[in-house]
């Protein structure tokens, strides 16, 4: 699903990836764990063409990465892009919008994806009624609303309580189960013990380790 060959990134002569090279399977939860600085961010910002690589190759569903493979991604990043004021259906209806789908696939989509986090009855509550771990529930949502057949996790538990942490496990065990690829970044350990079939260990830019 995910196919990374060498990727190469500098920022004023300082390299952040060093030929990183990377391969993750179709319904694979791959765990991406590593330091602060070590790539992760710049890594991700590439594989959705927000930010262009120095050299090396990357494809997603065998597509090489552009615009046209931006729809194939969902991310869900470590701060929430929720709007605080809006409800939880009118959140996700607005970026069903950005990604183009017309009114019955977002009537559809909305409801599918509410039920898929367990927020279907908190679907007309503001966000800002919401706890944390509803929140970032919500906000993995968002990564979904659009069918993408690759979603991004980063740190998607961070800051949570170990109920609302575990709900987010689980709820990332069903994306697995209905077939969806997840690259998951973390910091903890059992995070990634729990969810990941395979990890690797990025350090200065490249995989130094990887595996069950």
């Amino acid at each position: 699903m995910l196919n990374i060959n060498k990727l190469q990134k500098s920022y004023g002569g300082r390299a952040v990836l060093q030929d990183l090279t990377l391969n993750i399977g179709a319904g694979e939860i791959y765990g991406l764990l590593g330091q602060n600085g070590a790539g992760k961010t710049t890594t991700i910002n590439i594989i959705c063409n927000l930010l262009k690589a120095d050299g090396g190759e990357i494809a997603i569903n065998q597509q090489p990465v552009s615009e046209a493979t931006k729809k194939l991604i969902g991310v869900a990043p470590q701060e929430n892009l929720l709007y605080k004021t809006l409800s939880c259906e009118e959140n996700l209806n607005f970026y069903a919008q950005i990604y183009g789908l017309n009114t019955l696939q977002r009537r559809q989509q909305v409801k599918i994806c509410l039920e898929a986090v367990n927020l279907l009855d908190r679907a007309k509550s503001p966000v800002e009624t919401l706890s944390g771990g509803m929140q970032r529930r919500l906000n993995i949502a968002v990564a979904l609303v659009h069918q993408p057949k690759l979603v991004i996790l980063d740190e998607p538990t961070t800051g949570l309580d170990i109920e609302a942490r575990y709900e987010i496990w689980e709820l990332i065990r069903n994306l697995k189960n209905q077939g969806i690829t997840v690259l998951l970044t973390t910091h903890l350990l059992d995070e990634a013990e729990r969810l990941c079939q395979r990890i690797g260990i990025l350090k200065g830019g490249q995989i130094i380790e990887e595996g069950s």
